[in-house]
């Protein structure tokens, strides 16, 4: 008994607070699957799933969620788009929801297990099967209250936002995005671009970047950039043709061209 309680308090010393742990996590630590059921039957621990535990009483972060499901579960899907923008400081809209939408992306087919999604996270994930890349890409480590998630990097993450964002209502929202990453890697755009399978993505970031002046925009080499044939319609309604990019931009935009 002595033992056991010697082994509980290691594996709690260890445990950041709002985390997730699995079998495999316990099993690293010399911790069988019955041991780990023996320290929930004894009220240190709480099942939230077949073989995942947090600590008794204390709230899951949805970040242990996360790194859960990145490093125990091996799960090839990340924190992307808008939310991957605004832990690395670009918000510009405060959500007036109780529970903040989490975006995940995933370029091969993942799913979450149901279990997962019952538990209290006091957020929402929305997963995102995404073919905008087919290619493997690279993400960067985050530090979020202590936790180290993979998320897009913000030349990747304002690429995935410009691919859910429905620009023919939220062109203004894009801009204001992009104006506020003056400082993206020329290097890294360069290499997403050539990558990237979404001609419309890539005409609409182009024209943005040119048109607000970014730094990284002179450093591009457009003729490596695979932009399609023929035009895309990006604004529906009281739009206007940039003759350059081949899109229907908002026509005020185009009142004053670059």
């Amino acid at each position: 008994m002595v033992k056991l309680m010697t082994k509980i308090n290691q594996i709690l010393t260890e445990w950041i607070p709002g985390d997730v742990h699995s079998l495999k996590w316990f099993r690293e630590r010399g911790v069988e699957q019955n041991m780990a059921y023996e320290y929930f039957q004894g009220g240190a621990l709480e099942k939230l799933g077949p073989g995942v535990y947090s600590r008794k009483k204390e709230k899951p972060k949805w970040q242990g969620g996360i790194r859960l499901l990145q490093e125990e579960f091996e799960k090839l899907i990340h924190v992307s788009g808008k939310t991957a923008l605004e832990l690395q400081g670009h918000a510009h809209y405060i959500s007036m929801r109780d529970k903040p939408t989490i975006l995940l992306t995933a370029y091969s087919k993942v799913k979450i297990p149901k279990w997962f999604t019952s538990i209290n996270f006091e957020c929402e994930f929305k997963l995102n099967n995404s073919t905008l890349f087919t290619e493997k890409i690279e993400l960067t480590k985050h530090q979020v209250d202590g936790f180290q998630i993979l998320v897009s990097s913000r030349e990747l993450a304002i690429l995935e936002f410009l691919s859910t964002l429905e620009l023919s209502n939220s062109f203004e929202t894009a801009e204001n995005y992009m104006n506020a990453l003056q400082t993206l890697r020329p290097n890294v755009v360069q290499t997403l671009l050539e990558k990237c399978t979404s001609v419309k993505v890539k005409r609409v970031f182009l024209y943005l970047s040119e048109k607000l002046e970014l730094p990284y925009f002179k450093k591009l080499d457009l003729t490596k950039i695979d932009l399609g044939i023929g035009k895309r319609q990006v604004i529906k309604e009281n739009g206007q043709l940039n003759q350059k990019y081949q899109i229907t931009v908002p026509r005020k935009y185009e009142e004053n061209p670059f």
